[in-house]
């Protein structure tokens, strides 16, 4: 059985009163000792070190004590924008980046067109600047960048430290060790990095955004499609990675008994349900919906459902997940149409009725990047470094 040293359990104790100021973000500290079993002594500490590196204000305002009795209690207000992050979204031909703050709001965002490989050495020239103009947009506030989160459209093994990518020129896959990479941006940047794959980081800002008030939905999958097709899932409320990083890699999926997988090429399900697969057979352009006859558009969206609803089946058939997401550019360019075809797929080869939705999230991946950026990050600043209380 492990040992809690007395640091464990202030840092634990730390991290309750921070989630509590996340949910009421103004509070004395009497209130704060209310919602907790902590003795008042140790709330006033970890309110006072709050107030010291500015997670926490005291706004001025104050509150009768109960009944109208004893001392006022002062308020302390939670400061969202007192620490941040920056998420990097970069998907196909666009670099997209956002700053986030503690409620994951985003604050400010900027994109960039143009091919920037993640292994190339311009990524890390490119990322440089961007965290200049996020420095620059909050110099005159009391805010600090503590970390960057980078999601990426590629399949990361964490024991072999590397990414599965597609080449320049989309015909084959090639594995790239990241750990290089990495080292490169951050003697550019000089920020913790967090490397997620894209699918993953949006699958955690939808979850955010369902769980912002902390009731939403225990379990959820997300599938994206696209340029290609992946998953990201959520279990317990937490991102499930699975052994080697690779839940959620629904291209290798495969309904043909007779396929033989070439290493350097793309999945089954992905060789036959891909931007350029639908494109090539029905004439599917995302930007170009309108040109599609009715007929087309029907015949392209029965077909898109029907391997949707395989793979959705045949993943939550193990998992028992009700609450389903769909997203990327194919699903954003029809999703009533393409949801409720699915749903009906779904209830044709089982019977069972889900909650099917169209992703929400701006700029999901990057904000989700930048969600796991704070995880990574916020736990360090709520242990000061050592300071003890």
């Amino acid at each position: 059985m492990k040992s809690f040293l007395p640091n464990d359990i202030k840092d634990q104790n730390r991290k309750i009163i921070f989630d509590i100021f996340l949910q009421e973000p103004n509070l004395a500290k009497i209130e704060v000792s209310e919602r907790t079993t902590m003795s008042s002594v140790t709330v006033n500490k970890i309110v006072d070190f709050f107030e010291e590196i500015g997670i926490v204000t005291a706004n001025g305002e104050s509150r009768e004590g109960s009944g109208g009795l004893g001392r006022k209690r002062i308020i302390y207000s939670f400061n969202p924008n007192s620490y941040l992050t920056i998420g990097i979204q970069l998907i196909g031909n666009k670099v997209a980046a956002t700053l986030v703050n503690l409620y994951s709001e985003v604050i400010d965002t900027c994109e960039i067109d143009g091919v920037v490989q993640f292994y190339s050495n311009d990524f890390a020239e490119l990322l440089q600047k961007i965290v200049e103009r996020f420095q620059k947009k909050i110099q005159n506030q009391k805010s600090k960048i503590i970390g960057l989160g980078i999601g990426v459209d590629g399949a990361i093994h964490i024991h072999r430290k590397t990414i599965r990518m597609r080449t320049l020129d989309n015909q084959k896959e090639e594995d790239y060790s990241y750990d290089t990479i990495l080292d490169k941006i951050s003697e550019k940047i000089m920020l913790p990095i967090v490397l997620e794959n894209d699918v993953n980081a949006s699958t955690i800002a939808e979850f955010s955004y369902l769980d912002r008030s902390g009731d939403g939905p225990c379990d959820m999958l997300q599938i994206a499609l696209g340029e290609g097709i992946g998953a990201g899932l959520i279990l317990n409320k937490k991102l499930h990675r699975g052994f080697s990083n690779s839940i959620g890699e629904l291209e290798y999926m495969c309904f043909d008994e007779e396929y033989v997988h070439n290493p350097s090429s793309v999945g089954w399900l992905e060789s036959k349900i891909s931007l350029g697969y639908l494109e090539k057979e029905y004439q599917f352009n995302p930007k170009q919906i309108e040109v599609l006859t009715c007929d087309q558009k029907k015949r392209c969206v029965d077909y898109i459902s029907k391997y949707l609803a395989l793979a959705i089946v045949n993943t939550i058939s193990l998992l028992d997940i009700h609450n389903i997401t769909l997203t990327g550019k194919t699903v954003i360019a029809m999703p009533d149409e393409i949801i409720e075809t699915t749903k009906q797929y779904i209830n044709q080869y089982t019977g069972w009725n889900l909650t099917i939705r169209a992703g929400l999230q701006d700029k999901a991946t990057a904000v989700g990047a930048a969600i796991l950026a704070f995880r990574s990050e916020m736990t360090k600043v709520i242990a000061g470094k050592g300071d003890e209380l």
